[in-house]
């Protein structure tokens, strides 16, 4: 039996702004699922996060040090969407989905915050910094040590250019904007927070087991949580990817097929 078709108002409240068909549209456009993309995408991941782990190895990075791209990420997400849906893109529905600047003063806060904890409390690391001002200056100094600062300007500029083009294809097309250059990103974080619910009760139920792998040096130069990160953000990127290309397939199903498929899990755009 088919499902029961939603309101355009039901779809645009669940979905952000956005009905399933503007959504569905841009993220099939926008992304691929063929295998020689999944192939492409896996191999980036082994050359990425084999990199990682060399230079965990090598440097013995403070465990915060892998995790700052992605908060970095997040908060550029939040303000050039804020800067988007403001000042360039009149778009009712996008304008919903980005938010205003109460929620990207928040969202700032929160993930600014965390993230500024972590570098002054240095969980896991060796010692703890004397005061805010000489962690902040030694955070500062490791970001320019492992380059870093190097591939967070690069992100940064992926970034904004896929945007740049995304904004004046929409110029010309018109229509709703779906922001598809961030869609990834957005999957990442659901991806994230289901993870680490779950890494919880594995902790809880197998930490006992795992804890002496960590000390003993099986994975060599590195703090425990320092690798318990690097497993942790591999295992989102894996999932992500395979969220990703479940639902590009889904996204490119005939609408017939659709229709008698079972309902959606509520999707929503960071």
């Amino acid at each position: 039996m088919g499902r029961t078709p939603r309101s355009e108002a039901e779809q645009r409240r669940e979905l952000g702004g956005y009905t399933e068909a503007e959504f569905d549209r841009e993220f099939a456009r926008s992304h691929r699922s063929d295998w020689a993309s999944i192939a492409t995408r896996v191999a980036t991941l082994l050359i990425v996060y084999g990199l990682l782990a060399r230079a965990i190895r090598a440097h013995d990075p403070p465990p915060w040090l892998l995790v700052l791209p992605f908060v970095v990420e997040f908060l550029l997400i939040f303000w050039v969407g804020w800067c988007l849906s403001t000042f360039v893109v009149s778009c009712k529905a996008f304008a919903k989905s980005a938010g205003g600047i109460v929620r990207v003063v928040m969202a700032s806060l929160i993930f600014g915050g965390a993230m500024l904890a972590a570098i002054v409390f240095n969980p896991g690391g060796t010692s703890k910094p004397e005061s805010m001002a000489m962690a902040v200056h030694e955070a500062g100094q490791w970001i320019l040590r492992t380059d870093l600062h190097w591939a967070l300007l690069a992100m940064a500029a992926a970034l904004i250019g896929s945007t740049a083009l995304e904004v004046m294809r929409w110029k010309q097309e018109r229509g709703v904007f779906v922001w598809a250059s961030i869609m990834t990103a957005g999957f990442r974080l659901g991806v994230a927070f289901l993870v680490a619910f779950f890494g919880v009760f594995v902790l809880v139920f197998a930490g006992e087991w795992i804890a002496p792998w960590f000390e003993a040096g099986v994975f060599g130069v590195g703090r425990p949580l320092t690798w318990a990160l690097y497993f942790f953000i591999l295992l989102v990127e894996v999932l992500t990817l395979v969220v990703a290309v479940l639902m590009h397939r889904d996204a490119m199903k005939p609408k017939e097929e659709k229709r008698a498929a079972p309902p959606k899990s509520k999707r929503r755009l960071p």
